[in-house]
C-alpha cells in the first residue's frame, strides 16, 4: 500500500501507514486500538497544513500545535504528533473524571482531542460523567455542532462533517465499536 495518495490535487497521508507506526510503537496510551483507529478516521490525514473548519493551521491528524501555512510532515512525524496528542487529551480525561478503558474512555479522548480541554471541562456531558450518568452523558455528543459560532448542521456553513462525528462519537460511546 503506498504512504501517499492524491487528492483533488492535495497530497494526504494513509491513516492506516500512521497507525501502523503508532502500533509498533512502546506509547502507553490507554485509549484503545479501535479508539485511535476511530480517532485518526474521523480526523482524517494530510501531510501538508491546511485550514481545518475552526480556521485553524492542521497537519497529520488533526495536529495543531505550532503547524504554519506551508508545513508538511512524513508519516513518522504524523504518528509522533498523534501520540503526543492523544496523551494530552488523555491527560486532562484523567485528571477530571475517573473511566474504565472501553468505548466510553476512548469517546472522552476523542471530545478532548476534537473540542479541546477548556470545552471539555465546561461541559455538560462530563458534568453527566463525574455524576456516573454514563449513559446520558454519551447523548450530549449532537450537541456539540458549532464551529466558531457556525452551526454545522446548515449545509452552507461548509461543516457538515463535525455534525457525523458527534452522531459516531454517541454511538460508539452508547454502544461500542461493533455498531459502529
Amino acid at each position: 500500500m503506498s504512504k501517499w495518495k492524491t487528492t483533488s490535487g492535495a497530497i494526504t497521508c494513509v491513516v492506516a501507514s500512521v497507525l501502523a507506526v503508532v502500533a509498533g510503537t512502546d506509547h502507553h496510551l490507554k485509549t484503545s486500538p479501535d479508539g485511535l483507529a476511530f480517532i485518526s478516521n474521523l480526523e482524517g490525514c494530510s501531510s501538508v497544513a491546511y485550514q481545518c473548519s475552526a480556521d485553524r493551521w492542521t497537519a497529520g491528524l488533526g495536529h495543531t500545535k505550532n503547524v504554519k501555512e506551508g508545513d508538511s510532515a512524513n508519516t513518522e512525524q504524523i504518528a509522533d504528533w498523534f501520540i503526543e496528542d492523544i496523551a494530552a487529551a488523555e491527560k486532562v480525561v484523567n485528571r477530571e473524571v475517573t473511566l474504565p478503558a472501553g468505548p466510553k474512555y476512548d469517546m472522552a479522548v476523542s471530545f478532548v482531542f476534537n473540542l479541546g480541554a477548556g470545552n471539555f471541562r465546561s461541559s455538560t456531558y462530563l458534568k453527566k460523567l463525574k455524576a456516573g450518568q454514563l449513559d446520558a452523558a454519551c447523548y450530549e455528543f449532537p450537541r456539540w455542532v458549532y464551529v466558531n459560532g457556525k452551526d454545522c448542521r446548515i449545509d452552507g456553513n461548509h461543516c457538515s462533517g463535525i455534525v457525523t462525528r458527534r452522531l459516531a462519537e454517541k454511538e460508539v460511546c452508547l454502544y461500542g465499536y461493533s455498531q459502529h
